[in-house]
């Protein structure tokens, strides 16, 4: 089964593969924007009315985890587990599945495991938080060894400078991106669109520019309005456009392992991952 599906869909990356290095010999700026927090409130879903690239983080055990995650994927939109991680302070603010210092191996990867449960489509994860556990090398080696046996990627939310979650991410094989703005620390139309304008300026110079946004209504009114401008200046992407090709056929065989190894899934669309770009 497995065979039949690489067979059918090896001209389809061949094409892909030959499309996707002559347009991108002519894009201009990469620019990705993930949606943080998402899952704790029913009006989350307003953010569906947004362009299918941007990128749902969904917190785990919230009350509308499984619907927004149901909802982004049969859009198409790619869904990430937004993993609570210990972070220096505030950690009252972690919530439910927050992984820890005080755990063991066993405990750190089975509430991971527990995690990804509850949010169906997830294609990666990011750290929520995790300013503290995302210095330590040794939580990071767990957290990457189990993302890569189940065939996801992860983006460092970077809320420290000593993280080195990307670091172990890709000595785990995994690949691995890293968040450079935040877009609404300040949530006003003045500042968001100042912090807009940096990261466009950064991915003029950069391979890529990953934005974090948060939930608030204050970020839904400003997105729907800046994105509906022509995007001369930046190129809205997903994740998957910034993984080399070959990098996610390793994930995806990665995925359909795991899933068989385990018969955990009903739904054969939750083991896609999507090979081509949209």
């Amino acid at each position: 089964m497995l065979l039949t599906f690489l067979n059918k869909t090896g001209r389809l990356l061949l094409y892909t593969w030959l499309f996707s290095n002559a347009t991108n010999a002519l894009a201009i700026g990469k620019l990705v924007i993930i949606i943080d927090d998402i899952g704790n409130n029913k009006n989350n879903q307003a953010f569906l009315k947004l362009p299918k690239n941007i990128i749902f983080s969904i917190l785990p055990f919230t009350p509308y985890a499984k619907s927004l995650a149901r909802a982004a994927h049969q859009q198409h939109r790619e869904v990430l587990l937004h993993i609570p991680m210990q972070a220096h302070s505030h950690n009252h603010l972690l919530g439910k599945g927050a992984l820890t210092e005080e755990m063991d191996k066993q405990t750190h990867q089975k509430q991971l495991i527990d995690s990804l449960k509850v949010v169906p489509y997830a294609v990666g994860a990011n750290n929520h938080m995790g300013s503290q556990l995302t210095e330590n090398l040794t939580a990071m080696q767990w957290t990457m060894e189990l993302l890569f046996q189940q065939g996801l990627f992860f983006v460092d939310s970077f809320t420290s400078a000593k993280s080195v979650a990307q670091t172990a991410a890709l000595t785990a094989g995994l690949p691995a991106l890293r968040r450079h703005i935040f877009l609404d620390n300040v949530r006003t139309q003045a500042a968001m669109e100042k912090q807009f304008k940096t990261a466009i300026e950064h991915s003029m110079h950069s391979a890529y520019t990953i934005l974090i946004a948060h939930p608030y209504p204050e970020t839904l009114q400003y997105l729907s309005q800046r994105l509906a401008l022509s995007e001369q200046d930046y190129q809205l992407v997903s994740l998957r456009q910034l993984i080399p090709l070959k990098e996610r056929v390793i994930l995806l065989l990665k995925k359909v392992q795991y899933y068989q190894q385990n018969q955990v899934y009903s739904d054969t669309s939750s083991v896609n991952f999507p090979l081509h770009n949209e």
